[in-house]
């Protein structure tokens, strides 16, 4: 056995009630002046925390936009510029830790993030911005939250449109792990330990919203998925996803619970392995994985259509054209099996239908 696994440096506190720690974790880290992005859903939540920290709050946010477009990161550094803010606390999903990372990747500042979707992002060194239907995807150490809080009564309130699609996303995270560049025994160890968590746990989230030790499960998931991520890199179905929210505005979580089933059966004819012990922790042992997705992904009412997304089949072809370029500049060894843009043309058109991987209904 041989590899490199790089572990990244976080404080991590993990229960629920844990947010009201966040005024000694402000003052352990020495910050006086505290930019706080609390996004519209978690406003409630930013009240609480605003409350705690008292008069360290040097300016709060409430603006947070998916895919964190060039204009909205730009007003946000100049905010924190003009407040001469020492942290960054961020509450909410992705969109509000985007932001965050943006800020951090201009201005050095550390973050501490509140999580409150299943996102994962609040866990790698990746950051983008968006403009020009581009979205400009980076990785920087500076950006990585240097004190994670996740507290599972926080997305109790979430609806199950978020909930399902958010933990797709986070489940991408960790399958896409088993293959990604950078991939070793301990991000698997990771990964499938995280697939097995979110799929004991969303059926029982969606079933019973108000189940504080499911969410905490399913939290628990997201952040092995995040923490995957997070060693490895944003691979081919990551790709093709960015590619859906950066030039077509696709919601992100969403566009990923429909693409990684069809991504999945792309690639696993060239990883057996990989896709016997996905298979297993799917709880489908011997069967086929990317269908074991589809199905979960159809139990828990998240999307399984770009059409339903509001895509044209028109737009097809520009997606596969740009996707073949994020995918022909992954990092080496690149993704496991060729592909060209008929390729990912085939791939969105099934996706695009929603059709179940190796057929069924």
């Amino acid at each position: 056995m041989d590899f490199v696994y790089e572990a990244l440096a976080q404080r991590v506190l993990f229960g629920p009630g844990r947010r009201r720690s966040i005024a000694a974790e402000v003052e352990q880290l020495g910050a006086q002046r505290v930019f706080l992005i609390a996004d519209q859903a978690a406003s409630w939540v930013g009240d609480e925390v605003a409350a705690l920290l008292g008069g360290r709050v040097a300016q709060r946010w409430g603006e947070a936009i998916q895919h964190v477009p060039e204009e909205l990161a730009a007003r946000a550094r100049g905010a924190v510029t003009d407040v001469g803010a020492d942290l960054v606390v961020s509450i909410g999903g992705g969109s509000a830790t985007g932001l965050a990372k943006a800020i951090a990747a201009s201005h050095g500042l550390r973050i501490v993030a509140i999580p409150t979707t299943y996102a994962g992002s609040e866990q790698t060194t990746i950051y983008g911005v968006t403009g020009n239907r581009h979205k400009e995807v980076g990785k920087n150490p500076a950006v990585l939250p240097v004190t994670v809080i996740y507290d599972a009564e926080l997305t109790v309130g979430l609806p199950a449109a978020v909930t399902g699609p958010s933990a797709f996303n986070a489940l991408a995270h960790s399958v896409e792990a088993l293959y990604a560049p950078g991939h070793n025994p301990v991000t698997t160890a990771l990964a499938l330990e995280a697939v097995r968590a979110i799929h004991r746990s969303l059926p029982v989230v969606m079933a019973t919203p108000g189940d504080v030790d499911a969410r905490g499960e399913l939290l628990y998931g997201a952040y092995l998925s995040g923490m995957a991520l997070g060693a490895t890199a944003a691979a081919f179905h990551h790709k093709i996803c960015h590619v859906l929210g950066g030039a077509f505005n696709l919601v992100h979580a969403d566009a990923h619970s429909v693409v990684l089933p069809h991504a999945i059966a792309f690639n696993a004819p060239v990883l057996p392995g990989e896709m016997t012990r996905l298979a297993e922790a799917l709880g489908v042992p011997g069967g086929d994985p990317a269908a074991a997705l589809w199905d979960l992904a159809v139990a828990s009412r998240v999307p399984t259509s770009l059409a339903a997304l509001g895509l044209g089949r028109d737009d097809l072809a520009e997606a596969a054209r740009r996707a073949a370029i994020e995918v022909a500049n992954l990092p080496a060894p690149g993704n496991p099996r060729p592909c060209d843009e008929a390729d990912l043309l085939a791939l969105l058109q099934r996706a695009f239908d929603g059709t179940r991987p190796g057929g069924g209904s």
